[in-house]
């Protein structure tokens, strides 16, 4: 008979704690394997009554043959067990049905007498010296009807006391059985409490109108002496006077300033110099041989959105200045004079403008 896994798995569990309870050592298994035929044998009857018991009763057969229900409570003599099967089998209490705490509000009148009492009491209290005067003890708050204690009789006789005690039980004799069940209920009220009637809320209120302040008595002149004036002039400072040392000392160098000799307008795509550019670039030639300076050629570089087409239009630009350096040193300036940048265009420089600038 093939089990499932959570029988399986019981039996196992059943095994190592049999071992590990009874004390069984491992050489008593084998040697009553050897005279027994095995443990197979008794696991095999263990299997077949846990598979014809079922799993739910697997535990509790296992606590049957291994001994360890000897000290369980016998249900037949067990006290408090009608009790326990009724409780189980009865139904649970319906919270909607119980009723909420009573709710105990007083009066307008009942505030106003009690305000009353503890102001006469202070100001007995105060003309007795600071000693409270004695007075008559109140009565105790009334309890509503629901929850008083039912009547008892005052013409009840005590229970006569027992004239002949039972003789006494043995030490080795066991104590006598509880009861089994009680008779005892749970209390319920008759009625429940009565709920005080709900006061009607205060009326909402209004604001009175805030009153308009009246007209100031003060002359012109102190009135308008209150009125916020207008923030000073900021402070002037003098010109600063330099030093007789710094006065001494030669003017500071500003940086050169470029001089535009020529400009040229190429198309993006022009391979050489246009011809009639030949002209002007013979006048920087010969501006150059007159004095021999700095040539710097400037190419401005067409807007673009991307990083990678300004990229492009910056070595467009550099591309073609770099015609002009070229026509430059071939008409007699040096290379190394000459310098070629591209820079963004602009309303006053156009793309495709090339500028030719002298140092000074």
């Amino acid at each position: 008979m093939k089990l499932p896994p959570a029988c399986r798995r019981a039996a196992m569990l059943g095994r190592a704690a049999s071992r590990r309870w009874v004390g069984v050592s491992l050489m008593t298994l084998r040697r009553a394997r050897r005279r027994t035929g095995g443990s197979a044998v008794w696991l095999s009857g263990l299997v077949l009554l846990l598979g014809l018991s079922g799993c739910n009763s697997a535990i509790e057969t296992y606590r049957s043959v291994s001994g360890m229900n000897k000290n369980d409570p016998d249900p037949a003599t067990a006290p408090f067990e009608a009790n326990l099967d009724k409780a189980e089998t009865g139904g649970y209490p319906n919270l909607a049905s119980v009723p909420p705490p009573p709710e105990i509000a007083t009066t307008l009148a009942e505030r106003q007498a009690l305000t009353a009492s503890l102001t006469g009491t202070r100001s007995a209290t105060e003309a007795n010296g600071g000693t409270a005067s004695p007075g008559p003890v109140p009565p105790p708050p009334a309890i509503p009807s629901g929850l008083q204690a039912p009547e008892t009789s005052t013409n009840a006789q005590p229970l006569p006391l027992p004239t002949k005690l039972p003789p006494p039980r043995p030490v080795d004799e066991p104590p006598p059985l509880p009861p089994q069940n009680t008779a005892m209920q749970v209390p319920t009220l008759a009625t429940p409490p009565g709920f005080a009637a709900s006061h009607p809320a205060p009326a909402e209120g209004h604001p009175s109108a805030m009153p308009q302040p009246a007209p100031s008595a003060l002359p012109p002149a102190a009135v308008a002496s209150g009125n916020p004036q207008p923030s000073p002039p900021p402070a002037s400072l003098p010109p600063a006077k330099p030093s007789p040392e710094v006065a001494a000392l030669p003017p500071p160098k500003l940086p050169p300033v470029p001089v535009t000799a020529a400009t040229l307008d190429l198309a993006p795509g022009a391979a050489a110099v246009p011809a009639e550019a030949g002209p002007r670039l013979a006048e920087i030639v010969k501006q150059y041989q007159e004095r021999p300076r700095t040539v710097r050629i400037v190419s401005y570089a067409a807007p673009a959105s991307g990083g990678a087409e300004q990229l492009n239009a910056f070595r467009t630009a550099l591309d073609r200045a770099q015609l002009v350096a070229d026509a430059l040193t071939g008409d007699g300036i040096p290379k190394s004079k000459i310098q070629t940048e591209a820079s963004p265009a602009s309303g006053s420089a156009p793309p495709g403008r090339v500028e030719v600038q002298l140092m000074p």
